[in-house]
């Protein structure tokens, strides 16, 4: 019993495994609805292109796949939820980045580009994307969050004057995943639980 325990704690571990972070930077992107705009991948530190890969982040969703490299024409394939034709890469050797035309409200949210390594996801770049209403009157802009450990991301009410608190270095990646790990494990170590004492009373 306890190696079935054993066996099954390691896979679930394989199946949820979460990512590292090379990132020291999250560029915060602001343009107005209808822009087109950019986001760059960092390929400095990238060994295989071929395991590149696009992920986004909305407000109070989990991560979402979005692309990866292909050998198609364009060199790309969007996950079916994002087969838009607003949304294209820039495929070459220096370039992997994501572009958004005629940006709307729903395209707000952070951005990442990193490398597949096994079961871990590298990141290597960041982006949080904010869309302001056509009537505001700031221009679109790009400012960089210097992060080491941990990243500071101000709200779009106040991010002109907010210091904030800093978030950890997960940059909530995969915070979903760490939780249902979590659960399961529980409900795995009360059902052994369980199991020991019934098999002991019986004996």
């Amino acid at each position: 019993m306890i190696s079935l325990y054993v066996a099954f704690y390691s896979l679930l571990c394989v199946c949820t495994a979460g990512k590292t972070s090379d990132i020291k930077e999250l560029h915060v992107e602001t343009v107005k609805r209808g822009e087109d705009v950019t986001i760059e991948c960092n390929l400095s530190m990238i060994k295989d292109k071929i395991h590149l890969a696009w992920y986004r982040q909305s407000f109070g969703k989990v991560p979402q796949f979005l692309a990866k490299p292909y050998s198609n024409n364009l060199g790309y394939t969007f996950d079916s939820e994002f087969a838009d034709i607003r949304y294209s890469i820039t495929v070459n050797d220096r370039q992997f980045d994501l572009n958004i035309n005629d940006t709307r409200e729903e395209d707000s949210g952070e951005y990442f580009c990193g490398e597949m390594e096994g079961n871990m996801i590298r990141f290597t770049a960041g982006t949080r994307l904010e869309i302001e209403d056509k009537e505001t009157n700031h221009h679109p802009s790009t400012r960089k969050l210097k992060t080491t450990e941990s990243v500071t991301i101000p709200s779009r009410s106040n991010s002109s004057n907010v210091v904030g608190e800093a978030c950890n270095d997960n940059i909530h990646m995969f915070f979903w995943l760490s939780i249902s790990r979590v659960g399961v494990l529980l409900i795995m170590v009360i059902s052994f639980t369980t199991f020991y004492i019934v098999l002991k009373s019986g004996c």
